[in-house]
């Protein structure tokens, strides 16, 4: 299983995204040729529809029905699955933002990270800042493929 993160959603439906092609190219590769599972929180599902919909971010957002449509889209191929936290998440979690002293906005990063750990996926990412998980995950960059 490879878990995505937000960003892989956005620049996977945003062609305004100077990494839409790329990115877009691989997730569609992943769907179409790929053996893993994708798996995709309910918090990267949520931040997909905050962000594509925000009139503050972009001059012509994503209406509701058309950003719910590319999750359902999604959640309607076989090779794509909703994931969460397993049974010993907190544990996981905490000694993660503890090891690293995680604060701020990176500890919804490490909260992938970690259901990635408990169910034994890499994580999707164009984001640097998932690198320093890289000793608990391994991590799967698009653009550098």
């Amino acid at each position: 299983m490879v878990i995505l993160d937000s960003n892989i959603l956005l620049y996977g439906h945003i062609p305004r995204f100077s990494q839409h092609e790329k990115v877009a190219r691989w997730l569609e590769g992943s769907l179409s040729g790929g053996s893993d599972v994708l798996g995709i929180t309910w918090q990267v599902a949520t931040a997909f529809l905050r962000i594509s919909t925000n009139r503050r971010i972009f001059d012509r957002p994503f209406d509701l029905s058309f950003a719910k449509q590319c999750l359902d889209n999604l959640f309607d191929h076989p090779l794509v699955s909703d994931v969460g936290p397993a049974g010993d998440h907190w544990n996981i979690y905490s000694r993660i933002l503890i090891e690293q002293d995680l604060t701020g906005d990176i500890v919804m990063d490490a909260h992938i990270a970690a259901i990635a750990i408990e169910h034994k996926a890499s994580v999707a990412s164009v984001d640097k800042d998932f690198r320093r998980f890289s000793d608990y995950v391994k991590i799967v960059d698009p653009l550098a493929t």
